[in-house]
């Protein structure tokens, strides 16, 4: 079971985007965090028993509770000195209020049913970049692997959020086990980059999804099918973005692509009528679509196809793993890839990539200088 747990405006709009698809619930547990009712309220797939409000006095406010918005006044704005002291004033209550929303009822009594969790916000701001380091530590301390999806500002957004995104995300390294980045930077070229929020969230909420789902739902038994098909599971994952030497994260960048199986006539007569898939050239569009920009070559990657099942019984439309593997392995330093294949019910094929590095996105090393100005 994995938990989804978004932080602040931006974590929860992530968080939003990823249970637009339904399945998701199968399989994970999410929970929305904000200081802000509003910005709770505007959320479309979480529903209130799903809402923890953070209250600058009074602690973390049950987002069931009656007149919640008079608990939550005012947000943070971009002040995450004033949420990081809060959440560690408040820290043993937001220990319980996780492990509540956390924990499955048993015959043997309370057990925290969750491995993983997807810890998902924005640096920027106060409230995420505030809060997002105590709940990392939290879900440490239960022993749950902690996988941190953060959005990192674009240098035009600002200075102080350049000081919050870097501050936080050394905060988080500590007790994160993969990180994945998301830069804002490529979305900047948008005279109102507040507009493309929302498709972006989408792609990058999409591209998590694929991978759990595909992980756990729709992951299949290799004897089943012909070619013994390779299949990876979210130890490959946790493997794939950490660096086992120096028990810490890399810096993982996340891309997706996807081709329609049939053309417009097929799809009018749905008999048969199934391309064949360049495999190859599905990844390397994610390629030119990873979330952040990074100059190093990738130390290592994982990369999950999710195919229908016709692709994996067809020997005319079966792909070529091996293929597929070898152009994987020839993208790292290492030498190490983690590839998989699972199924998909829709008319697609999609090819989700992570690629792991040692060193920060050139995007984050520019906020880093606009940080150091900031503090000057």
């Amino acid at each position: 079971m994995y938990a989804f747990i978004g932080i602040g405006q931006g974590g929860c709009g992530l968080l939003d985007s990823a249970f637009y698809d339904k399945d998701l619930f199968k399989v994970a547990k999410p929970i929305a965090i904000n200081s802000t009712a509003k910005d709770l309220k505007n959320l479309k797939h979480i529903k209130q028993e799903y809402w923890l409000g953070m209250s600058k006095a009074q602690g973390f406010i049950d987002g069931t509770t009656k007149n919640l918005e008079s608990y939550l006044v005012g947000g943070y704005g971009q002040d995450r000195t004033k949420s990081k002291d809060d959440a560690e004033r408040q820290y043993s209550d937001l220990q319980e209020k996780i492990r509540y929303y956390l924990e499955t009822r048993t015959a043997k009594g309370k057990e925290m049913a969750v491995q993983f969790a997807f810890l998902m916000t924005s640096l920027g701001g106060g409230t995420g970049s505030g809060l997002s380091p105590a709940i990392a530590k939290i879900l440490k301390d239960f022993g749950i692997c902690v996988i941190a999806v953060l959005i990192t500002p674009a240098k035009s957004e600002g200075s102080l959020t350049a000081k919050n995104a870097v501050e936080a995300l050394n905060e988080i390294y500590n007790y994160a086990d993969s990180i994945i980045l998301v830069s804002n930077e490529k979305i900047s070229y948008a005279q109102n980059i507040e507009a493309l929020f929302s498709r972006y969230n989408d792609y990058i909420a999409r591209s998590l999804v694929d991978i759990c789902e595909g992980m756990t739902l729709e992951q299949i038994d290799p004897s089943k099918f012909e070619g013994n098909p390779p299949v990876i599971d979210m130890k490959d994952f946790i493997t794939a973005t950490s660096f086992l030497d120096t028990h810490k994260p890399g810096f993982s960048v996340i891309g997706r692509a996807s081709d329609n199986i049939k053309d417009m006539l097929h799809y009018i007569f749905p008999v048969g009528g199934y391309k064949e898939i360049d495999a190859i050239g599905l990844i390397q569009q994610t390629m030119l679509k990873l979330s952040a920009d990074i100059d190093d070559n990738a130390k290592k990657n994982l990369c999950l196809l999710r195919l229908p099942h016709q692709y994996l019984t067809s020997e005319s439309k079966m792909i070529n793993t091996e293929v597929v593997r070898n152009f994987l392995l020839e993208k790292t330093e290492l030498n190490e890839t983690h590839f998989g294949i699972s199924l998909t019910k829709r008319n697609l094929a999609t090819a989700t990539l992570i690629s792991c590095h040692s060193k920060k996105p050139r995007d984050f090393e520019m906020l880093e200088e606009s940080a150091e100005k900031y503090k000057g």
